[in-house]
């Protein structure tokens, strides 16, 4: 496979910065999609991305239990339903990413996920995540016997949450993984609706 030829993975600590005394804390209830306040939806465009179970720390830097029970982490799955995803102490959760959905002709799909804030003020989110992806001249072709239509259906685009661009627009034979990384970037940043998203791909690169 693709990630076993990359030189390094990319491991990242990501810091997700407590809701200021006062501020309002998301509107939306936990069967909702319409939330964003600490990570908005998003698909990861590498392979594999390897998660630990996640900090919540106070002001001080202390360890504090998750004191609301709908902040953390949420999946879309692939009928659009919105999952909260609790991974246990000790424990290590994969995300497919868009590059292992291409090279494996849609057997895989990326997982569309956000992480929602907590409603409890001073208190910070913390997690390690490392990012396994193909070299950037890496083909962006499927296997053999595997379609365009079979990598992304149509009814698989549709059940993406608002705001995650489908693999189509961004994605075509001939492509290698660097063409696609820059395509995928360059669409989070140059629309609007994508600038929150942005961010959080860049930071994944």
């Amino acid at each position: 496979p693709a990630p076993t030829r990359r030189q390094c993975a990319k491991g990242r600590l990501l810091h997700y910065f407590p809701r200021a005394e006062g501020a309002p804390a998301s509107a939306a209830g936990a069967s909702d999609f319409a939330f964003s306040d600490w990570c908005g939806w998003h698909n990861d465009h590498g392979s594999l991305t390897g998660l630990v179970t996640a900090m919540f720390m106070d002001a001080e830097g202390r360890e504090v239990p998750n004191e609301d029970p709908e902040a953390g982490l949420y999946v879309s799955s692939r009928q659009g339903s919105l999952v909260h995803v609790r991974i246990p102490a000790g424990g290590l959760a994969f995300q497919i990413g868009e590059t292992a959905q291409v090279h494996s002709g849609g057997l895989l799909q990326a997982t569309p996920h956000a992480v929602r804030g907590t409603s409890v003020p001073g208190v910070s989110r913390s997690t390690m995540a490392v990012f396994m992806e193909p070299m950037m001249g890496e083909p962006m072709d499927v296997p053999a016997g595997r379609s365009l239509e079979d990598t992304q259906s149509a009814s698989a685009a549709e059940a993406l949450p608002a705001g995650v661009p489908p693999l189509a627009s961004r994605w075509e034979l001939g492509q290698d993984f660097g063409q696609f990384t820059e395509r995928t970037l360059g669409m989070f940043y140059d629309t609007p609706e994508g600038a929150e998203q942005g961010e959080v791909a860049a930071a994944e690169s």
